[in-house]
């Protein structure tokens, strides 16, 4: 029982999961070059799913949002992700996970 309970919370706390797509609100971005800029820094993060998106990558400039789609046997590294943002000139405000049906849960 203990196993079994034991089991359990690791595959309910890994982020090891399925693939899975999150939302960074980032501050700063006022034009395409920004976009252009912030895409390829994120894109180029090793847990990036390049297969989906524009590179992993969809850059709003107008909501200054970017969705980032990460790889099925990886984990999203927050603070890789808000260096790589952070490098840019752009300051990274806060992060969700996007859930199949749209639902945006907030990322310590």
């Amino acid at each position: 029982m203990r196993i079994t309970i034991l089991a359990l919370f690791v595959a309910l706390t890994s982020t090891l999961a399925a693939a899975q797509d999150y939302v960074i609100n980032v501050n700063g971005m006022v034009c395409e070059f920004c976009a252009i800029g912030v895409s390829k820094k994120v894109g180029g993060l090793p847990f990036i799913d390049r297969e989906k998106y524009d590179n992993g990558v969809i850059v709003d400039i107008e909501n200054q949002i970017v969705t980032i789609a990460v790889k099925e046997d990886a984990s999203m590294e927050k603070d890789a992700l808000f260096t790589a943002i952070e490098s840019g000139g752009y300051n990274p405000v806060a992060i969700w996970k996007l859930m199949p049906n749209g639902e945006r849960i907030a990322q310590p």
